[in-house]
């Protein structure tokens, strides 16, 4: 890398200190596409993948104070992505209920590996919740995370028991598309921090 480079990206990092938006923006531009293809190559996903671009980005803006002292920020930008995804990925660990429907336990003797495992379908499967339309996420997470039965959940929307089914009839069809990229991922995802 050049010299030139180099006092390049210490002044923008120096003038981004300072709140300049127009360094952030040079800064984003320049490294946008290796956030997003650092995340496609773990997520196996474009929304996920253009999230985090964002999430990562947002996250340096609120420490852009901080950012002259920073010496390599290929290195500091490589890492809140990484622990970005991870975060990400384990926010969703509060929510396993569709975890014991799929048997992937076994392709791992390794009891961390598969705990792991665990929080990462979670996160990704509350991602995809997330996605749902306001009354579809209410409706499936009353049923899977509440235990709520139809007509409760009915009661307490103040909607009719088949319109509750029907969201969560859609609310499921959705959540099944969206998941199956990730189903082949976990392994992916550990090899690819491992090497």
């Amino acid at each position: 890398m050049s010299s030139s480079f180099n006092s390049d990206q210490t002044r923008l990092l120096f003038e981004l200190s300072k709140g300049s938006e127009l360094a952030f923006t040079q800064l984003y531009n320049q490294y946008k596409n290796a956030v997003y293809g650092t995340a496609l190559k773990i997520t196996k996903s474009k929304t996920l993948a253009e999230e985090t671009v964002q999430d990562v980005f947002l996250k340096i803006w609120q420490n852009h104070e901080n950012l002259a002292e920073i010496t390599n920020f290929e290195n500091y930008l490589f890492i809140i992505s990484r622990n970005h995804i991870f975060d990400m990925l384990k926010k969703i660990a509060r929510d396993t209920s569709l975890v014991t429907d799929i048997n992937y336990k076994s392709v791992s003797s390794d009891d961390t590996d598969t705990h792991i495992k665990d929080q990462q379908y979670a996160i990704i499967l509350n991602e995809i919740v997330e996605q749902l339309p306001p009354q579809q996420q209410k409706v499936y997470k009353m049923a899977k995370w509440e235990g709520l039965s139809h007509q409760k959940i009915g009661e307490d929307l103040g909607i009719s028991t088949e319109t509750v089914k029907k969201h969560m009839a859609q609310a499921l069809k959705f959540v099944r598309i969206k998941i199956s990229p990730y189903m082949n991922m976990f392994m992916t995802f550990l090899l690819f921090f491992t090497v």
